[in-house]
């Protein structure tokens, strides 16, 4: 089951158009990896960081955006994990407005596991790879 979280956008994610800046998603799909590993993993990401010293850099990413979300949107952000690899996650966040069943955007990001102290990649640690396979 995807793990999802409730945001609202705020003022200082829209642009002169008075919708979210497209760079902002990644933001926000950032925002919503770090609290999958707070709630589902149950280890903090800057704990992740700097105590485990295991890093999750992104290396590939893509988006297609749909409509636009405005400042005071509610959205629902749909963390699915597609691909699971032995130094790798691959996740899809799905934008979708509360009330709506479609995505105002669909964000796809690789990342992959890195020490902290050399950059060099490792396997996933087993808890977070659990967390992720429960989550697809």
């Amino acid at each position: 089951m995807p793990f999802t979280q409730r945001l609202t956008i705020r003022f200082d994610q829209v642009d002169y158009a008075r919708v979210v800046y497209y760079p902002r998603f990644f933001e926000l799909s950032h925002q919503v990896f770090e609290a999958f590993f707070e709630q589902a993993v149950g280890v903090s990401y800057p704990k992740m960081l700097m105590e485990q010293k295991v890093g999750f850099p992104t290396v590939h990413c893509e988006a297609d955006f749909k409509r636009p979300l405005k400042f005071g949107d509610q959205v629902d952000v749909h963390l699915e994990p597609v691909k699971v690899g032995e130094k790798s996650v691959e996740c899809r966040y799905r934008f979708v407005p509360v009330g709506q069943s479609e995505p105002a955007a669909v964000l796809t990001v690789v990342t992959v596991a890195i020490e902290m102290d050399t950059f060099k990649g490792r396997a996933v640690p087993e808890n977070v790879r659990k967390a992720f396979e429960a989550a697809r």
